[in-house]
């Protein structure tokens, strides 16, 4: 099964978390915006949350906070800085009562899940009415992006292939509004190579698309508070400056764009911020 390549995968990775707990604080989007949206009282579950580092960086404090993921190293090294519950467990079936998170994190982690769908429902089961599911991890929307980093290791065929099906995929889902499945690949190989892991995500399974993400939570209710836009790549990513400059001069023009069919899920990004029914 895909779930246990991936616990033996991401236990046989012995520096995976020592790389990850040292790039955290660089991957966060904007620590600020992340905590707006949290309350000092809130029981917090951190899926796929690693060591818990964002416990540590968020402020969260050990007893409201569960971090949840599939790698024991990952869990121990979080049980010896003393920041919360660790708790080993699937995304796609987690051992939590519904209903009892106050807020559900998901940092850089979906992508890697081997079934994203599942863990999406897992996600809004535990989280409480009125409760809150914050998502943030690479945006896979633009088909323009120069390159998919995380897909380097495969051919230059098969990259401009996925480029293309996350295309289609896009298309069909503004104007064909069915069931909706939040990722376009299955590179399965990675839970098979303890040595993929180096950078870049290589260990990534799915281009998981943050337009499906958002009609997900749509199709079931939630209630979408916040989601950010390509005019925030100009604070965390470094580009071109004539690629800068475009987003500023769009700027403006994002309240317009982010209406117009199929056009918004270009300059829509993560983070996104849901309220769930």
């Amino acid at each position: 099964m895909k779930q246990e390549r991936a616990r033996q995968y991401y236990t046989s990775v012995r520096e995976y978390h020592d790389i990850v707990e040292e790039s955290k604080d660089r991957q966060m989007f904007s620590l600020g915006l992340i905590r707006r949206y949290l309350a000092p009282s809130d029981i917090v579950v951190d899926v796929g949350g690693g060591t818990g580092a964002n416990a540590e960086l968020l402020g969260i404090v050990p007893n409201q906070y569960i971090c949840c993921d599939l790698s024991m190293n990952g869990l121990k090294l979080g049980q010896e800085k003393g920041r919360g519950a660790m708790l080993q467990s699937d995304s796609s079936s987690m051992s939590i009562k519904s209903n009892s998170a106050d807020v559900v994190l998901c940092s850089w982690s979906l992508e890697h899940m081997s079934d994203p769908a599942k863990t999406l429902e897992e996600m809004a089961r535990i989280t409480r009415p009125g409760g809150r599911v914050m998502i943030w991890g690479p945006n896979w929307d633009n088909i323009f992006r120069k390159d998919f980093p995380q897909l380097s290791h495969r051919s230059v065929l098969a990259r401009e292939t996925v480029r293309w099906r996350i295309f289609l995929k896009m298309l069909r889902n503004e104007f064909l509004p069915f069931r909706y499945s939040p990722y376009v690949t299955d590179d399965v190989a990675a839970f098979a190579d303890a040595d993929r892991y180096v950078a870049h995500d290589y260990d990534a399974v799915h281009c998981v698309l943050c337009q499906e993400t958002v009609k997900w939570f749509q199709q079931h209710g939630g209630k979408i508070v916040f989601l950010g836009d390509f005019a925030d790549m100009t604070l965390y990513v470094h580009n071109s400056g004539f690629i800068r400059m475009v987003r500023l001069v769009l700027k403006p023009l994002l309240p317009i764009i982010r209406r117009i069919p199929l056009l918004r899920w270009f300059v829509i990004r993560f983070p996104l911020v849901v309220e769930i029914p």
